[in-house]
């Protein structure tokens, strides 16, 4: 028994020294892309820490990264296309970038929990008042809203026709509207599924979506279809809940409207929700098509990004796009994103 003892001591020994041996996998160089949802210069300056975590934390696993990038593309196509060609190799995707681009190879690793809000509604007049983040409430996913600024002629008959219930396709089709990429859930994909609930028919030359809309300019950001806005250059945007209370939303409030901000109102004052759409599954961090990227490597990516957002310092390098934590995800999570892109065959 002492022999046998005494050689299972020496091989378990010996596994550990050679063990201790193994080399690490090398990555030259991981590409981490963002999709332009909130203000550039905010998101490239609160990621920057995220390049060392992800290597501190992929080391741990065996991966010896030698660099990190990270960046925001110009459009949500640019990370899509760029994760499918291998120049990206982890992308934050939302939701509908997600399903357009998963029949090409893009993985979804993970999907992002956020801090629900005060309210939790369809109806817009629940959403006309300060919204605010409620850090009990986790929530898997978010929905689009639909803006106008109340301040000018056009926002304000918008605002009385929507809460009397007499709003019609011509009044929102006659309105100058701002809005993203064809890739982004927030302000293109589900705005269009309201429209068409509201005043389409869902077929044919019935339907009714962004794309039928006689006076909108797309490919804008967040802050940027925002404030246009607010200066009245344009009469409608459509974006995710909280742009409102991001960090942007209230300097540019008082930019446009100083005596009024003089006088305590807010960009709530200002920006009222006319419509709402279906709830929109939470933004993804999925990757690409790199050789490297192995079940072995997801698993270590998974852990690594699970374990920078349990820290503050993690978190707030994805504060731009309010993560709280993250859950493991899979493909078929994703069936409504896809449906809803349906509305566009």
């Amino acid at each position: 028994m002492k022999k046998l003892l005494a050689i299972f001591l020496s091989a378990l020994m010996l596994f550990s020294f050679t063990s201790g041996l193994a080399e690490a996998i090398v990555i030259d160089e991981l590409s981490v892309v963002f999709v332009p949802s909130a203000s550039v210069e905010e998101m490239l300056s609160a990621s920057e820490p995220l390049k060392a975590m992800l290597q501190e934390e992929l080391a741990k696993s065996g991966y010896d990264v030698k660099s990190v990038t990270v960046d925001v593309g110009t459009d949500y196509a640019v990370v899509g296309e760029g994760m499918i060609s291998g120049t990206v190799d982890v992308g934050f995707l939302p939701a509908g970038t997600y399903a357009l681009y998963s029949p090409d190879g893009v993985q979804v690793i993970l999907t992002s929990t956020r801090a629900g809000h005060n309210v939790d509604s369809d109806d817009f007049r629940d959403w006309n008042i300060v919204v605010e983040n409620d850090p009990s409430v986790v929530a898997n996913g978010y929905r689009s809203l639909i803006y106008v600024n109340a301040y000018t002629e056009k926002g304000a008959d918008l605002l009385a026709k929507a809460e009397a219930g007499t709003l019609t396709w011509d009044d929102v089709n006659s309105a100058k509207w701002a809005l993203g990429n064809p890739g982004s859930g927030a302000s293109y994909t589900y705005p269009s599924i309201w429209l068409n609930k509201s005043f389409g028919e869902g077929v044919g030359e019935s339907k009714k979506t962004v794309e039928n809309l006689a006076n909108a300019t797309f490919g804008g950001g967040y802050p940027d279809n925002q404030e246009t806005v607010l200066l009245g250059q344009a009469d409608i945007y459509a974006g995710f809940a909280d742009t409102r209370t991001n960090d942007y939303a209230q300097p540019a409030f008082a930019a446009a409207y100083p005596e009024e901000a003089a006088q305590g109102k807010t960009v709530f004052d200002c920006l009222k929700v006319i419509g709402v759409s279906d709830l929109i599954m939470n933004d993804t961090i999925s990757v690409g098509t790199a050789d490297y990227i192995t079940p072995e490597f997801i698993a270590a990516l998974q852990q690594a990004f699970l374990n920078i957002i349990q820290t503050d310092e993690g978190k707030a390098t994805v504060k731009p796009y309010s993560h709280s934590g993250y859950v493991i995800a899979q493909d078929s999570d994703f069936d409504g994103a896809r449906a809803a892109l349906k509305i566009f065959e």
